[in-house]
């Protein structure tokens, strides 16, 4: 079967028909379901081109031919003008004689003296005939909008694509392989990921991978735009990927996938593998992570803090490097708190904090405390709540000065004179509507006397820490239950312990000035506790070199507290003298 049967044309077909009987057959001969056929349709298919691109050429090789002779009518010329033409044109030339020994002549022939008439001659190539103009016939309209005409190459890649998933998408590849289309299939597979986005992930996938896609070297042609729109689709699709492992908890098969993703060619070129370190440096800033975990990823890509070779930004960098050191600290601090061998003043300090334990269990430890074992307690609190605050939560306890509640804290000496002039407030008052001696006398003898009362205060008080240790859980729990936690939120005041002595000293200033010292007493501590404002501000060196001068300086109160106590001092004195009757001054009843 030749060509045109298997083409079925006939044999004066053009170019264009050869092309669009071509295409009509090759969805009949597929190239993934029919090899041989396609291969058959493909040499009857060039070589009949062959014959109508020959014959093409030889047309016109022949018009030009035509177009080329000048002479457009026939003109009738003279006989003997048209004879020396002819003369040059047969080249024939005169005849010479000889002069010099002429031969003799014969007597002449009057007959050859008068030749015959010759008729002109009248030779086609000077006289040709009138060439009639060459008429074209108009093309049809509808022929000039026809589809263009497609490349047998592309035509095969295009059957290729058809039915296209990302599991028979190998096996396309090589197919295109065999057919020798592989830059018409790329080129296409390009166009495929921009007209379906629902396939540009797993295209873009096995392309960067096996075709070199994005990479300096890559076959197809790509816009810009194309190139960017790619590589933020993988660089975000990785970061997925990656981050989904990480929260996992599979760092192995993290540490894996990020140098599969990190040795593919086209993240080699710089500006794209910036970015990707950018992209990772940004995944750990938003996650949780093991120390030796970030380590190996900076060996991959060669960060070392102590040469400054690190990614962009610095500043997410940096905070990076403190999360390392703040992870550092802490499995630090649980390898002392697990330790069960070492009983250093630090390792008791973190197994206090770091592990989880019931008040009496404190309480058990914290009995065994001495100045070293506070102070150890007293530097892991403050370096977790003021350097590594973010570690608070991961603690059984985020109030890391808990323990400062079995601390046996001692009574400031500016406390003690506080109580030693209130008690002399309250006698001097006391004593008032008797007093008819000197000012002196006066002011000396509440000064005096108020000294029985201050003695037994600081006796009792002083005993009564050391027999509130004991029942020290108790007491915590009671005052966590009955005071509200935002008015007690470290616990620093606790019902027993501080309530009770509080209650003393109430009654002792209700038995000297009655309701009007109640009132005074409850009045001066709740504006102290609750007004934070002080009038001034000691020099702390005077103030530690001179507690008991200090004692009674008007920088320790609240101004609030100085007016509400002259107020009530004056309102004492007023009905004292003017209302002796109302009894204010007095604890009665009734």
């Amino acid at each position: 079967m030749d060509c045109w049967s298997f083409l079925q044309l006939p044999e004066d077909a053009d170019a264009r028909s050869i092309k669009r009987s071509y295409a009509k057959l090759l969805k009949t001969f597929r190239p993934d379901e029919d090899p041989a056929g396609f291969q058959r349709l493909r040499e009857a298919y060039e070589a009949a081109l062959g014959i109508a691109h020959w014959r093409a050429e030889n047309s016109i090789e022949e018009v030009e031919v035509a177009t080329t002779e000048t002479p457009t009518e026939v003109f009738t010329q003279p006989e003997h003008v048209n004879l020396p033409a002819w003369a040059e044109v047969l080249d024939l030339k005169p005849l010479k004689f000889e002069p010099l020994n002429p031969p003799r002549l014969r007597p002449l022939n009057i007959e050859l003296l008068n030749p015959p008439r010759l008729r002109p001659l009248n030779i086609e190539p000077l006289n040709p005939p009138r060439i009639r103009p060459l008429y074209l016939k108009p093309l049809d309209p509808l022929l000039l909008h026809d589809e263009p005409v497609i490349a047998p190459q592309e035509q095969a890649a295009r059957a290729l694509l058809e039915g296209l998933t990302a599991q028979n998408l190998p096996e396309r590849w090589e197919q295109a392989r065999h057919q020798q289309c592989t830059q018409a299939f790329e080129q296409l597979l390009l166009r495929l990921c921009f007209d379906h986005p629902g396939l540009r992930r797993s295209i873009a996938n096995w392309a960067v991978e096996h075709l070199d896609w994005l990479a300096p070297w890559q076959n197809v042609a790509m816009t810009e735009e194309q190139q960017d729109a790619l590589t933020s689709g993988l660089l975000q699709e990785y970061r997925q990927a990656l981050q989904e492992l990480l929260e996992a908890g599979k760092e192995r098969e993290f540490l894996t996938q990020l140098k599969s993703y990190t040795a593919q060619p086209w993240l080699q070129v710089f500006d794209r593998r910036q970015e990707w370190q950018r992209i990772i440096l940004q995944l750990f800033n938003d996650t949780e992570w093991s120390l030796p975990l970030f380590d190996r990823v900076g060996q991959v890509f060669g960060w070392d803090d102590k040469k400054g070779i690190h990614p962009e930004p610095a500043s997410i960098w940096q905070a990076l490097i403190e999360r390392c050191n703040q992870e550092s600290f802490y499995e630090n601090q649980r390898a002392k708190a697990r330790d069960g061998r070492n009983w250093t003043a630090d390792a008791q300090a973190a197994h206090l904090l770091m592990n989880p334990m019931r008040p009496q269990q404190q309480k058990q430890m914290i009995d065994g405390f001495g100045q070293d074992e506070w102070q150890a307690c007293h530097d892991l609190a403050h370096t977790l709540k003021w350097r590594y605050p973010q570690l608070l939560l991961r603690l059984p306890r985020t109030d890391v000065f808990f323990w400062r509640r079995f601390l046996p804290r001692p009574i400031a000496a500016e406390t003690w004179l506080l109580v030693w002039a209130g008690f002399a407030l309250a006698l001097y008052l006391f004593f008032f509507p008797s007093n008819h001696n000197s000012v002196g006398y006066s002011i000396g003898i509440p000064l005096i006397v108020a000294l029985a009362p201050f003695s037994f205060c600081r006796f009792a008080l002083s005993w009564w820490v050391v027999i509130t240790s004991h029942f020290i859980v108790q007491d915590l729990w009671l005052t966590e239950e009955l005071i509200p936690r935002r008015l007690n939120p470290d616990t620093r005041w606790l019902l027993i312990r501080h309530g009770a002595p509080q209650a003393v000293m109430l009654l002792l200033f209700a038995l000297l000035q009655g309701w009007f010292g109640i009132v005074t007493y409850v009045g001066f501590m709740l504006i102290g506790f609750v007004h934070t404002r002080r009038i001034g501000e000691l020099d702390p060196e005077l103030r530690a070199r001179r507690p008991w001068l200090t004692a009674l300086h008007w920088a320790y109160l609240s101004p609030l507290q100085v007016a509400f106590l002259l107020v009530m001092v004056g309102l004492d004195l007023a009905c004292q003298i003017y209302f002796p009757e109302y009894h204010l001054t007095q604890l009665r009843f009734s």
